[in-house]
């Protein structure tokens, strides 16, 4: 190869490094992103999906929202809870 062309491919393999998507970037358009990272947001970091299976997500979201009525935090709606649900059964 010549000189020109393993300096491109060099510079083309550096710049990509490091410049993966944020979850923001990658969900922001999903369903129920927003509503989740409004609500659960408030006490911790957002989870992802997979940390419990599809059909645990409604009891989970129900505890959460007994910390958060306890806590006298912003609670979600029956449609954004709703959604949120949805979202964390389908994040992958």
């Amino acid at each position: 190869m010549n000189k020109t062309i393993t300096l491109t491919m060099l510079a083309l393999l550096v710049s990509g490094c490091g410049k993966s998507m944020s979850r923001d970037e990658k969900d922001k358009d999903k369903p129920g992103y927003q509503e989740a990272k409004t609500f659960c947001s408030q006490c911790h970091s957002l989870p992802f999906g997979d940390q419990h299976p599809p059909a645990a997500w409604p009891d989970v979201v129900a505890r959460m929202e007994g910390y958060m009525q306890s806590s006298k935090r912003m609670m979600p709606n029956q449609i954004q809870r709703e959604a949120i649900i949805t979202y964390f059964q389908n994040d992958k």
